[in-house]
């Protein structure tokens, strides 16, 4: 009777476990099932040596290779989760509602800027992601990815027209950078005393690096679309929609240390009571930031399974010109 009863419990574990699977394998982003690695990421501070960079808030330097990241994160990876304001995570479908755990869906992580020089407020610079492939480099911000070849299992519309209809069958290759988002939001520094600001005073920045908006969230396309052909189900589209930024703050030509606007301002540095051996004194500011890959994005479905990506950031300290 014992070994007659095992059977059975053993039989249902196993339809439970099939009814996972299958059930969140059916949900499109919701459960988009493939988690895609982050080969690397590297952030830089351009001006020469006069910004520093932080992990910790006390070891600076000018540039944090990717290694500097690994020895935090281990393998990095990321899951399809969705924010509309880059500070609060989901989950969603029949993975689990609830909340996105930070380093374990997505990636977030503290970074200090500190500077002498008068300027000081410091922008996310220079989208270089069209110019650099997945293999090469150069300064700037960018966000590649190999790409995955992938035939289409069933006919969706892939785009805002109606001609742009991918039929079952059709190769190509699709790439999940274009499913990335970055968010960076600015902290009070706990290791400064003189930063006293209260948080309606701090900015937050969200981003989407591919700077497609026509590919961007909430759309009836792409994954969506894909989505109701595979699944023969409809969900409803999100009520409150993302606005993240499409481009990064320009400067003068005339004097690379003025912002012609402030699109992607990221802190104001606070004077501390530290001075470097000239008798200057330091600006700090902490942020942190978070990188995901957005479950609403209309390239976030199967076909960005397995993709590998690079990211870079680079960061410039320079005054608004409405401060000059």
């Amino acid at each position: 009777m014992m070994r007659s009863m095992r059977r059975i419990y053993i039989s249902i574990l196993t339809i439970m476990l099939l009814g996972v699977i299958f059930g969140t394998v059916s949900f499109a982003w919701i459960s988009l099932a493939t988690i895609n690695n982050i080969d690397g990421i590297s952030l830089g501070a351009s001006s020469g040596n006069e910004l520093e960079i932080s992990l910790d808030g006390i070891n600076y330097s000018t540039q944090l290779p990717a290694a500097s990241i690994t020895e935090l994160f281990g393998d990095i990876k990321l899951i399809d989760v969705t924010s509309v304001d880059g500070k609060n995570f989901e989950l969603g479908g029949l993975r689990h509602v609830g909340p996105a755990v930070p380093n374990q869906h997505y990636l977030s992580f503290d970074l200090w800027f500190q500077t002498t020089r008068p300027e000081i407020d410091v922008f996310l610079i220079q989208n270089v992601s069209d110019l650099v492939a997945y293999d090469t480099t150069m300064n700037g911000t960018y966000v590649v990815s190999r790409g995955v070849s992938w035939a289409a299992k069933y006919d969706f519309q892939n785009g805002p027209l109606v001609t742009d209809m991918v039929d079952k069958g059709d190769r190509d290759t699709y790439y999940a950078s274009d499913t990335i988002r970055i968010s960076i939001n600015e902290l009070n520094d706990d290791l400064n005393p003189l930063d006293t600001r209260s948080e309606d005073q701090l900015k937050s920045f969200l981003y989407d690096p591919s700077e497609n908006p026509e590919r961007g969230y909430g759309v009836t396309y792409g994954q969506y679309s894909y989505f109701i052909a595979s699944t023969k189900n409809y969900i409803d589209l999100p009520t409150e929609m993302q606005e993240p930024s499409y481009q990064l703050t320009t400067f003068s030509p005339d004097n690379p240390y003025i912002a012609e606007n402030d699109d992607s301002q990221v802190a104001t540095l606070i004077e501390t009571a530290d001075v470097d051996i000239d008798g200057k004194p330091y600006y700090r500011g902490k942020v942190q930031i978070n990188i995901w890959i957005e479950g609403w994005d209309a390239d976030a479905f199967d076909s960005v399974e397995d993709d590998r990506v690079k990211i870079q950031l680079q960061f410039k300290v320079a005054n608004l010109a409405t401060d000059e």
